[in-house]
């Protein structure tokens, strides 16, 4: 399913759970709830806490996704009030006075098979040296452009800088892993960030 189509089809949704078709409210639960506990989980490896800010969103969604319009992207709008409420909570926990103090925590680990690992064992050990390397800001930015739906605009909003930008740090972060690791990375990354 192409963009445009994807979006009319969770504009269908959305409309039918805002006529009060229970279903329609199952079938976004269903079809985000997973990505969303991934997300959360690397925001924070505390999963009560994950599971807790994902039963939030969804009640949200339920208590005052009636009176919402259409949010334009469904996933959107769920990964962002996800945020919010993970960093509400965290700021709760933790007493983090600023958004800021949180997104250090933000700890990003892209799954690998087993089988593939033996094969470039040592070109894997370098990109997750080189990745973990790479600021909380920037994980977070590879997490979302590789593994959600969300356009360029959407990440700038979720992380508060503009589009340009974002298409800018993916391709200069991209370009500096592909500088270290050489041609193959892109492939290598690829099967790294894919869920």
């Amino acid at each position: 399913m192409n963009r445009n189509d994807e979006k009319e089809y969770w504009a269908l949704i959305w409309e039918k759970f805002r006529a009060g078709d229970r279903r329609a409210f199952e079938t976004i639960y269903s079809d985000f709830v997973d990505a969303l506990f991934a997300y959360g989980l690397k925001m924070t490896p505390h999963r009560a806490l994950v599971e807790d800010a994902i039963q939030d969103t969804f009640l949200d969604v339920y208590n005052y996704g009636s009176r919402l319009r259409n949010p334009g992207s469904l996933e959107f709008y769920l990964y962002k009030t996800l945020k919010r409420i993970i960093i509400r909570k965290l700021k709760e926990k933790y007493r983090f006075a600023h958004p800021d103090d949180f997104v250090a925590q933000f700890d990003l680990k892209f799954p690998l098979e087993e089988n593939e690992l033996e094969e470039m064992e040592e070109q894997t050990g370098m990109l997750k040296s080189e990745l973990k390397n790479l600021d909380a800001k920037k994980r977070e930015l590879l997490f979302l452009k590789f593994n959600s739906g969300l356009t360029y605009n959407e990440i700038g909003e979720l992380l508060d800088c503009k589009a340009d930008t974002v298409k800018k740090q993916v391709h200069r972060i991209l370009k500096l892993l592909r500088g270290k690791l050489g041609e193959d990375f892109l492939e290598l990354f690829v099967m790294f960030v894919r869920k």
